[in-house]
């Protein structure tokens, strides 16, 4: 399988730093792309650890770019700044399509094709400008799902310069959009090409010849599968770039209301009874199941979390 098809040519992109010392999965991340790139552009902060040399092994076609990470500690912005840096040279490279994968976001083989034949339909369609995955969210283990995360976002866009990288570099936006936002309304000057969904401009990454059966295109984010160690390590990095010019009091507010105890969620999760991509082979077989616990359905907590967001699966 190959990006250079009716889809027109495929450039990954990604960036990231001090990937090891966060345990991030960035060699399956990319190479579950791969087959779908004609090349991938992978920008790297200077880091603390083997972060660049890692990314350097991955493959031939990954071109690694340096960067300096801006003194930027407001809601995730520098992840935006340096994930624009690689769209920016992606778009140089004359693709139609960026393939925007994050180092713990892992697609898995089965849904290659679906994702192909998206790109091939929508390429002449030059008003669709970004393709929608759906997420899985897993947290602690390999075993177990958050079905409270974020149920979807672009993954593919177009290289047409009409898109950036916005928020904490969630995903793509028309910039300067004026238009027509369904259900939200933030402030600021770009239309989020998944979060408001905006009409003939996005469209799943699933087999248009399927029609609304055919199923969309996965991604298996793994950001959160770590030791508590980790991902102590993990909170410290987003109170810093998310909070780093507030208060210490205020950070540790935040820190509660966003990222409760991991440990005691665990208990209401969901248990993940599918497949995983194949090149995260290894490190499953790595990690043994966090804790062992009572269903989910006999926990009053479990309710609780519905009454306040909704059963989410």
């Amino acid at each position: 399988m190959s990006g250079s098809s009716s889809s027109g040519s495929v450039c990954g992109f990604s960036f990231g730093r001090n990937l090891t010392k966060l345990n991030y999965p960035v060699e399956a991340a990319v190479r579950s792309v791969l087959p779908l790139c004609d090349r991938f552009v992978f920008v790297v902060g200077r880091s603390e650890d083997d972060t660049r040399s890692r990314v350097e092994r991955i493959d031939p076609k990954v071109e690694v770019l340096d960067s300096i990470w801006p003194d930027v500690k407001v809601d995730g912005t520098v992840l935006a700044i340096e994930a624009n840096k690689a769209m920016t040279a992606a778009e140089c490279t004359g693709c139609t399509w960026g393939f925007y994968i994050q180092a713990d976001e892992v697609v898995h083989e089965d849904d290659l094709p679906r994702i192909q034949a998206a790109m091939d339909y929508w390429a002449e369609h030059l008003e669709v400008k970004a393709l929608l995955f759906r997420y899985l969210h897993f947290s602690l283990d390999y075993q177990t799902i958050d079905p409270w995360g974020y149920h979807k976002a672009a993954r593919v866009v177009r290289l047409d310069g009409t898109c950036h990288i916005v928020g904490d570099a969630c995903g793509p936006a028309i910039k300067e959009y004026r238009g027509r936002r369904r259900r939200f309304r933030d402030p600021g000057d770009s239309g989020y090409l998944d979060k408001h969904h905006l009409g003939g401009l996005v469209r799943w990454a699933r087999d248009p010849r399927g029609g609304l059966l055919s199923p969309a295109a996965r991604i298996f984010r793994y950001g959160a599968v770590k030791t508590l160690q980790q991902l102590e390590a993990k909170l410290q990095m987003i109170e810093e770039l998310w909070w780093g010019n507030l208060s210490k009091a205020e950070m540790e507010r935040r820190r509660k209301e966003r990222f409760p105890d991991p440990t005691q969620r665990y208990r209401i999760m969901k248990r993940f009874r599918g497949s995983h991509p194949a090149v995260m082979r290894d490190r499953i077989a790595a990690l043994p199941v966090f804790a062992n616990t009572r269903s989910r359905w006999l926990r009053l907590a479990f309710y609780r979390e519905i009454l306040r967001h909704g059963f989410k699966g």
